[in-house]
């Protein structure tokens, strides 16, 4: 008998580190790694590489680094909600179907408002939020499941609690012993649960994400972010 197939995942980065930082260095060095099949895809603004990151890029190929959303002149507020958001559908249609969407730091803004949208359409099923943060100025709830991972010692562990505070469905979250990165391999209770929470949603998708973008084009006056 085939083993069942595993979830699939898109990932969404953090901000100034890219798709092969993420699958190398955090999702490949995480006790979660072999769980789901991840896939990955880079933020459409180039930025400089995230502080902190200098002494891990000599195990990267890849020197570019990106963005999804860029920051008002006073730093006080994000911009680019609409182009982030396109650039993941268009990242969305290229892939396939996904089961969840991953977003780490950054990324969970994006993997909120996006999975969200699908999640009511049938087209998406959780999402995993690791040291999530949310948008500041964008007030939102969502009802998607999911699944959040806080870092313990993270010096933005506040906005992962208001990020995980906006969701309104059923939800878990767990805590690893680390700062603003992912749980160390050794976490295996972190591995468990998030193994529990996949399978708890593996239902078959209602539709294919195939006509995303194009859907969202007739309306894109009418959900312009504020």
């Amino acid at each position: 008998e085939a083993s069942p197939a595993k979830p699939r995942v898109l990932c969404l980065h953090g901000m100034g580190i890219n798709s092969e930082f993420m699958s190398t260095l955090q999702i490949g060095m995480c006790s979660f790694r072999d769980l789901c099949d991840w896939n990955y895809m880079n933020g459409p603004i180039i930025s400089d590489p995230a502080p902190g990151i200098e002494n891990f890029l000599r195990y990267i190929k890849d020197k570019k680094y990106y963005t999804w959303l860029s920051k008002s002149s006073d730093g006080k507020e994000y911009k680019g909600f609409e182009e982030a958001q396109k650039a993941v559908e268009v990242g969305l249609e290229k892939i396939g179907d996904v089961d969840f969407l991953l977003g780490f730091s950054q990324g969970s803004i994006l993997a909120s408002i996006v999975g969200e949208e699908l999640y009511k359409k049938g087209q998406l099923k959780g999402v995993i939020l690791v040291c999530g943060v949310d948008s500041k100025q964008k007030i939102d709830t969502f009802t998607i499941p999911s699944f959040h991972i806080v870092g313990k010692m993270d010096k933005l562990r506040k906005r992962s609690l208001r990020l995980y505070n906006a969701y309104t469905g059923a939800k878990q979250i767990v805590e690893h012993s680390g700062g603003h990165k992912f749980p160390a391999y050794n976490e295996k209770d972190i591995r468990t649960r998030l193994h529990s929470f996949c399978q708890r949603y593996s239902r078959p998708l209602e539709s294919k994400i195939t006509t995303t973008v194009g859907a969202r084009k007739t309306s894109e006056k009418n959900s312009k972010p504020t």
